[in-house]
Formats: C-alpha cells, structure tokens, sequence
C-alpha cells in the first residue's frame, strides 16, 4: 500500500473519530469554526439565543464576531495589545470573571430561589405579577399527543422540568433546558401564547398544548423580572455573607501608614496654594 493511501486512511479515520469542524467565517489571521460559533451561541441568554434559530439572527450574529475579529486585528497592529492600560484593564476583567465564576460554583447550592420562596414571595406581590406584561417560560416539545402525556406523568411524581426538556424536547431550546426567556403577548403563536400567560404563579405547569408544531407543556418561570430581581438581591447578600466570613478567617495585613494617596493629595493642594500666592 502506498505512503498517500495510508495518509488519506489516516485522514479519513481522524475525520471519523473527531468529526470535521467546518469554516463558517475566516479572514487575515483568523478563523470561526461551526463549533466556536455554537458555543458563543450557547453562552447568550435565553431570548437572544431563541433568536439564533432564526437564518436573519445567525446571519446578524456571525457578521458581529466577523466585525469583532477584524477590530481586534486592526487593534494589535496599532499595538493596543501591549499597552499597560490595557493590559491592566484585562487582568481586572480576568480577575472579575474568575471570582464570579468561583462564588458561583462554591454557593450554587444556596443561590437559586426555591419553590417555597417563590411562592411566598408571589403572595405578597400577588398585584405586581398579575399585572406583569412579560412572562418568562420553559417548555418541552414532542411530537405526539402520547409522548406528552407521559411525560407529564412523570412530572407529576416530582421529576425535573429543565432535565426533562433537555432530554425530550425537540424544540431548538432544548439545551437550555426548554428555557425561551422573557417576551411578549402575541410573540408565540396563539394556542402557546395563551396557555403561558394564563399561568398565574412562577412554577405552575400548564396542561397540554397543541400548536402546529406538536405539543408542548409550559412553565412559567417568572413575570417582569421579579422573581430575577429577587434572585439577585439574595446572590448578593449570600456572596457578601461568605466573603466576610472568608475574611474573618484569613491571614492577611492591610499596612494602612504606606496608602499615601491623601498625602498626596494634601501635597498637590498645598503647592497649589502656594502658586496662588506667589
């Protein structure tokens, strides 16, 4: 067997293995791959990555991280990339994104709202969500009216709405956990429309809806970004909760004679004066 016949076999078996990750965008020193693309997809919110099942949103978005390729090419070339600023702006971001990320992770356990906050919290507030003018929902969509209904039954003996669109949907959003995040009356087509606002408190499952899609089973997951802005009220008294903590436990010296910003202040105020005078 000849050297190129191996080397196409070998070709071949990696294509097999690993897959072929295709070209969508490419330019002078760059390359968007099918994979990188889905991923940046992935990582948007909810309603924006709805709109990425569309071929208008795909082609919006695809032309945006073209424009961002090229203007971060153009920027190294003007030396940006070596500018101390900058480099100091980065490392805060890099900063900023890590510790997020670890408060996220470490108290992920005791962020979320629970079921029992929710409702108590739609019982004091019961006049702001019933006059709410955006919902946000999850839904699971298959193609018979069978599928659904077990599929219902299953979660009514308890079973995960989210887990359970991630692995029945059919729907585009299924990543996300069936998550379509917030819109607007008349957004969906009429029979979904209709069965999601018709849901009073977030967590109320709605019954079987049929839409020319196939059949979907709604949740609400919250209305006007109340339960979301109750969400981050208690992120953030948890995560100041535990750096004070973590504060009080760590060894560390703050050496407050060396800040000698107010001295120079004071300095540069009083050579001011001084030129007044003269």
């Amino acid at each position: 067997m000849s050297k190129k016949i191996i080397t196409l076999l070998i070709v071949a078996l990696s294509l097999s293995i690993f897959g072929c990750d295709r070209k969508v965008a490419e330019g002078d020193g760059w390359v968007i791959t099918e994979k990188e693309f889905k991923n940046k997809i992935s990582s948007l919110p909810p309603d924006a990555a709805a709109y990425m099942v569309t071929d208008e949103g795909q082609k919006r978005f695809i032309e945006t991280l073209v424009i961002r390729e090229i203007l971060c090419r153009e920027a190294e070339k003007d030396g940006i990339t070596k500018d101390k600023k900058v480099l100091s702006k980065i490392e805060r971001a890099k900063k900023t994104v890590i510790i997020e990320e670890y408060l996220t992770r470490k108290l992920k356990d005791e962020i979320p709202i629970t079921q029992a906050e929710s409702d108590e919290f739609y019982e004091l507030n019961k006049e702001y969500f019933d006059k709410a003018e955006t919902i946000r929902a999850r839904h699971i969509l298959v193609k018979t009216r069978d599928e659904a209904e077990n599929i219902m039954k299953m979660l009514e003996k308890g079973e995960d709405f989210e887990a359970m669109a991630r692995e029945y949907s059919i729907g585009p959003s299924a990543s996300r956990g069936g998550d379509l995040g917030y819109f607007k009356r008349k957004r969906m087509v009429q029979e979904f429309d209709d069965a999601a606002f018709a849901l009073k408190k977030p967590g109320d499952i709605s019954d079987i809806v049929q839409t020319r899609y196939g059949y979907h089973i709604i949740k609400l997951v919250d209305k006007d970004h109340l339960i979301e802005n109750l969400q981050v009220k208690k992120k953030k008294s948890i995560q100041n909760k535990y750096t004070k903590e973590l504060k009080e436990l760590s060894d560390y010296k703050i050496y407050y004679e060396n800040l000698t910003l107010r001295k120079d202040v004071k300095k540069e105020k009083v050579k001011k004066e001084e030129d007044i005078e003269e």
